[in-house]
């Protein structure tokens, strides 16, 4: 391939996503890179298996990758390893993202960093164990927590488990996975509101949210917030996550508990809901959502033009 087929077969940022409700936040990156100088292209069911074969073929070069795609539909993750071949960057390598996502994977390494994580016992999958020794409950308080060590969207958690028969009946939802058993936290109360939040960590900066884990309800953080949330505290627990994780672009659940702890509960959630809040009641803050917009295409630009003042590396507010 010659050099002038070489540079207009280069994109600098390429967006792999298949989530209907993504759609906002697909325009907007896409917008923001043009304003930017940057070379976007989107990759969705419709095109993905020709973009394969450009890839495939030296057609079509990526300098940068973030998949939001691959985690539900397997056609994806199969371009996700071929760029990987091509020498393609990417935001959320994905053998990172694969280890991160397991709770039961990176349980053991939070503590060892120091962080307070919930009373834990991990259980094996019940397809090779499924008997449980029913003395393995006598530490936890009822009600507790019972959740997969992967997935989402509240797929086979439990959340008020006073039982045995709780534990085996979820565990028998994904006899493949392993389960956490877990303390439930319960939150304080900080002027009114749930003390429990969710920070998203993105390409170097720290944005903490609350988030009420009854009504999934999002709120920004603010300066005035300070007076009763250790933002310092959210800050410094998110990027030990982000060390243990090695991931650029996650969020976080932490909440404060009666005894004055910070807790991670939720450890990595990644894809990120990035639902504009204006359009669904327990989507994020559409100024979140515009910041972490931003942060995204400024690191992308210091990666094309290395001189940009701009730092990826503090804790924002927002508006």
């Amino acid at each position: 391939m010659d050099v002038i087929a070489r540079r207009s077969a280069e994109i600098q940022f390429g967006l792999a996503w298949n989530w209907e409700y993504d759609q906002d936040f697909i325009q907007l990156i896409d917008r923001a890179c043009l304003l930017a100088g940057i070379r976007c292209y989107l990759i969705g069911p419709h095109n993905l298996e020709e973009t394969w074969l450009e890839v495939q073929n030296n057609e079509r070069h990526f300098l940068w990758f973030l998949d939001r795609a691959s985690d539900n539909d397997e056609r994806f993750l199969r371009l996700n390893q071929l760029l990987q071949t091509k020498g393609t960057r990417f935001l959320n390598a994905h053998h990172h993202y694969q280890r991160a996502i397991d709770k039961a994977n990176i349980h053991g390494d939070l503590l060892l960093r120091g962080l307070h994580v919930p009373l834990t016992i991990i259980l094996p999958p019940a397809e090779t164990e499924p008997d449980l020794d029913p003395r393995i409950l006598e530490p936890f308080p009822r009600p507790f927590v019972v959740k997969p060590s992967r997935g989402g969207g509240g797929v086979g958690v439990v959340l008020s488990a006073t039982e045995l028969a709780h534990v085996a009946q979820t565990r028998q939802q994904l006899r493949h996975l392993r389960f956490l058993v877990q303390q439930r936290i319960e939150p304080q109360l900080l002027r009114g509101r749930r003390a429990w939040f969710r920070v998203y960590y993105v390409c170097g900066q720290v944005l903490p949210c609350w988030w009420d884990d009854q009504t999934h309800r999002y709120a920004v953080v603010t300066p005035a917030d300070a007076a009763v949330v250790n933002v310092s505290e959210l800050e410094r627990i998110t990027r030990i996550v982000a060390e243990v994780s090695q991931l650029d672009f996650f969020s976080t659940e932490i909440a404060l508990d009666r005894s004055d702890r910070y807790i991670v509960v939720d450890y990595v959630n990644d894809p990120c809901d990035m639902r504009l809040q204006s359009k669904h009641f327990d989507g994020p803050p559409d100024t979140l959502v515009h910041r972490i917009v931003q942060i995204i295409v400024d690191h992308l630009r210091q990666q094309f033009q290395p001189a940009s003042e701009t730092s990826p590396d503090e804790i924002s507010y927002w508006p």
